[in-house]
Protein backbone atom coordinates (compact mmCIF):
# COMPACT_ATOMS: atom_id res chain seq x y z
CA UNK A 1 0.00 0.00 0.00
CA UNK A 2 1.01 3.33 -1.22
CA UNK A 3 0.34 6.78 1.11
CA UNK A 4 -1.41 9.01 -0.96
CA UNK A 5 -0.03 12.00 -0.73
CA UNK A 6 -1.86 15.23 1.20
CA UNK A 7 -1.78 17.41 -1.75
CA UNK A 8 -3.67 14.69 -3.57
CA UNK A 9 -6.92 14.27 -1.42
CA UNK A 10 -9.43 16.96 -2.05
CA UNK A 11 -9.51 19.49 0.88
CA UNK A 12 -12.66 18.79 1.76
CA UNK A 13 -11.70 14.80 2.56
CA UNK A 14 -9.16 16.17 4.74
CA UNK A 15 -11.39 18.92 6.72
CA UNK A 16 -13.76 15.79 7.62
CA UNK A 17 -11.18 13.90 9.28
CA UNK A 18 -9.74 16.59 11.28
CA UNK A 19 -13.64 17.16 12.37
CA UNK A 20 -13.92 13.33 12.82
CA UNK A 21 -10.92 13.60 14.70
CA UNK A 22 -12.14 16.50 17.03
CA UNK A 23 -15.49 15.00 16.97
CA UNK A 24 -13.57 11.65 18.89
CA UNK A 25 -11.82 13.83 21.55
CA UNK A 26 -14.79 15.62 22.56
CA UNK A 27 -17.12 12.89 22.92
CA UNK A 28 -14.72 11.16 24.66
CA UNK A 29 -14.27 13.59 26.91
CA UNK A 30 -17.75 14.73 27.82
CA UNK A 31 -17.98 10.93 28.56
CA UNK A 32 -15.13 11.33 31.44
CA UNK A 33 -17.26 14.07 32.58
CA UNK A 34 -14.58 16.78 31.46
CA UNK A 35 -15.37 20.74 31.03
CA UNK A 36 -15.45 20.53 27.18
CA UNK A 37 -16.69 23.95 26.28
CA UNK A 38 -16.05 23.58 22.03
CA UNK A 39 -14.59 21.82 19.53
CA UNK A 40 -13.44 23.66 16.73
CA UNK A 41 -11.44 23.73 13.58
CA UNK A 42 -8.92 26.46 12.74
CA UNK A 43 -9.27 28.86 9.56
CA UNK A 44 -9.09 29.02 6.93
CA UNK A 45 -9.26 25.78 5.51
CA UNK A 46 -10.45 23.47 8.89
CA UNK A 47 -7.10 21.00 8.70
CA UNK A 48 -6.44 21.22 11.72
CA UNK A 49 -8.38 21.90 15.03
CA UNK A 50 -8.65 21.46 18.24
CA UNK A 51 -11.22 20.28 21.40
CA UNK A 52 -11.36 23.32 24.30
CA UNK A 53 -11.65 23.14 27.75
CA UNK A 54 -12.31 25.37 30.84
CA UNK A 55 -9.93 26.40 33.03
CA UNK A 56 -7.11 24.26 30.71
CA UNK A 57 -3.73 24.74 31.93
CA UNK A 58 -0.91 22.95 34.10
CA UNK A 59 -2.31 20.46 36.17
CA UNK A 60 -0.72 19.59 39.39
CA UNK A 61 -1.40 16.06 39.92
CA UNK A 62 -0.24 13.49 43.07
CA UNK A 63 0.25 9.75 41.30
CA UNK A 64 0.21 8.59 45.21
CA UNK A 65 -3.56 10.12 44.38
CA UNK A 66 -5.78 7.03 42.45
CA UNK A 67 -8.02 10.13 41.30
CA UNK A 68 -5.29 11.74 39.85
CA UNK A 69 -3.72 8.25 38.01
CA UNK A 70 -7.17 7.96 36.84
CA UNK A 71 -7.47 11.45 35.46
CA UNK A 72 -4.31 10.79 33.69
CA UNK A 73 -5.72 7.51 32.43
CA UNK A 74 -8.88 9.01 31.48
CA UNK A 75 -6.51 12.31 29.86
CA UNK A 76 -4.95 9.24 27.02
CA UNK A 77 -8.03 7.91 26.77
CA UNK A 78 -9.63 11.09 25.29
CA UNK A 79 -7.03 11.91 23.41
CA UNK A 80 -6.88 8.30 21.71
CA UNK A 81 -10.05 8.51 21.00
CA UNK A 82 -9.35 11.15 17.96
CA UNK A 83 -6.51 8.81 16.60
CA UNK A 84 -8.77 5.97 16.89
CA UNK A 85 -12.28 8.41 15.70
CA UNK A 86 -9.96 9.72 12.59
CA UNK A 87 -8.46 5.97 11.41
CA UNK A 88 -11.84 4.59 11.54
CA UNK A 89 -13.13 7.79 9.06
CA UNK A 90 -9.71 6.98 6.59
CA UNK A 91 -10.48 3.31 6.81
CA UNK A 92 -13.79 4.04 4.72
CA UNK A 93 -12.09 6.08 2.65
CA UNK A 94 -9.37 3.43 1.84
CA UNK A 95 -10.92 2.32 -2.07
CA UNK A 96 -9.78 6.07 -2.42
CA UNK A 97 -6.94 7.37 -0.01
CA UNK A 98 -4.84 6.23 1.86
CA UNK A 99 -3.20 9.23 3.52
CA UNK A 100 0.31 9.52 5.48
CA UNK A 101 -1.00 10.58 8.93
CA UNK A 102 0.88 13.06 10.76
CA UNK A 103 -2.03 15.20 12.40
CA UNK A 104 -1.58 13.37 15.64
CA UNK A 105 1.98 14.81 16.55
CA UNK A 106 0.74 17.28 19.52
CA UNK A 107 -1.67 14.06 20.56
CA UNK A 108 1.14 11.78 20.93
CA UNK A 109 3.71 14.25 22.39
CA UNK A 110 0.65 15.00 24.91
CA UNK A 111 0.55 11.03 25.55
CA UNK A 112 4.01 10.84 26.23
CA UNK A 113 4.38 13.18 28.86
CA UNK A 114 1.13 11.78 29.93
CA UNK A 115 2.65 8.66 30.12
CA UNK A 116 6.00 9.58 31.51
CA UNK A 117 4.12 10.46 35.00
CA UNK A 118 3.63 6.03 35.45
CA UNK A 119 6.71 4.55 35.85
CA UNK A 120 6.15 1.67 33.91
CA UNK A 121 8.80 -1.51 32.00
CA UNK A 122 8.05 -1.61 28.20
CA UNK A 123 6.04 -4.77 28.41
CA UNK A 124 3.44 -2.88 31.45
CA UNK A 125 3.89 0.09 29.15
CA UNK A 126 2.39 -1.59 26.05
CA UNK A 127 -0.41 -3.46 28.10
CA UNK A 128 -1.28 -0.20 29.08
CA UNK A 129 -1.28 1.71 25.74
CA UNK A 130 -3.24 -1.17 24.57
CA UNK A 131 -5.91 -0.94 27.56
CA UNK A 132 -6.12 2.90 26.67
CA UNK A 133 -6.74 2.20 22.97
CA UNK A 134 -8.88 -0.51 23.52
CA UNK A 135 -10.68 1.44 25.96
CA UNK A 136 -11.20 4.79 23.28
CA UNK A 137 -12.21 1.87 20.43
CA UNK A 138 -14.94 0.42 22.65
CA UNK A 139 -16.57 4.02 22.77
CA UNK A 140 -15.87 5.41 19.40
CA UNK A 141 -16.86 2.51 17.67
CA UNK A 142 -20.20 1.50 19.40
CA UNK A 143 -23.18 2.72 17.15
CA UNK A 144 -24.35 5.42 19.04
CA UNK A 145 -21.15 7.09 19.25
CA UNK A 146 -20.88 6.92 16.01
CA UNK A 147 -23.98 8.59 15.10
CA UNK A 148 -23.08 11.13 17.24
CA UNK A 149 -19.50 11.74 15.62
CA UNK A 150 -21.01 12.18 12.46
CA UNK A 151 -23.14 14.83 13.23
CA UNK A 152 -21.03 16.68 15.02
CA UNK A 153 -17.98 16.32 12.41
CA UNK A 154 -20.83 17.40 9.73
CA UNK A 155 -21.49 20.42 12.24
CA UNK A 156 -17.72 21.08 12.49
CA UNK A 157 -17.23 20.96 8.83
CA UNK A 158 -19.76 23.30 8.23
CA UNK A 159 -19.58 26.07 10.70
CA UNK A 160 -15.55 25.41 12.29
CA UNK A 161 -16.73 25.57 15.74
CA UNK A 162 -19.53 24.21 17.76
CA UNK A 163 -20.38 24.64 21.20
CA UNK A 164 -20.66 22.89 24.51
CA UNK A 165 -24.64 22.91 24.20
CA UNK A 166 -24.44 21.82 20.66
CA UNK A 167 -22.53 19.14 21.58
CA UNK A 168 -24.68 18.14 24.76
CA UNK A 169 -27.94 18.18 22.18
CA UNK A 170 -26.21 15.66 19.95
CA UNK A 171 -25.23 12.96 22.68
CA UNK A 172 -28.77 13.24 24.29
CA UNK A 173 -30.32 13.02 20.71
CA UNK A 174 -27.83 9.47 19.67
CA UNK A 175 -28.57 8.45 23.61
CA UNK A 176 -25.00 8.90 23.99
CA UNK A 177 -24.03 9.06 27.84
CA UNK A 178 -22.17 7.49 30.38
CA UNK A 179 -23.54 4.25 31.41
CA UNK A 180 -25.38 3.89 28.03
CA UNK A 181 -22.65 2.56 25.55
CA UNK A 182 -22.23 -0.75 27.04
CA UNK A 183 -19.55 -2.30 26.09
CA UNK A 184 -17.28 -5.11 27.28
CA UNK A 185 -14.51 -4.62 30.18
CA UNK A 186 -10.59 -5.38 29.28
CA UNK A 187 -9.30 -8.10 31.73
CA UNK A 188 -6.66 -4.66 32.21
CA UNK A 189 -9.21 -2.32 34.50
CA UNK A 190 -9.22 -5.17 36.95
CA UNK A 191 -5.63 -4.48 37.52
CA UNK A 192 -6.36 -0.95 37.37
Amino acid sequence: MIATPAHEIPLDIRRKAVAVHEAGHALVALLHKRNVTEAALHPPHGLSGETRFEGAGELLLDLNTKADRHFIEDAIVILLAGQVAEAHYWKQQAPLYIPRIDSHRTDDAEIHALRSHFALGPEQQAMFMGYCTDKASRIILHPNAQAAIAEIATRLFDTLSIGRATLDEILARHDVAEGKLRVARHPWERRV
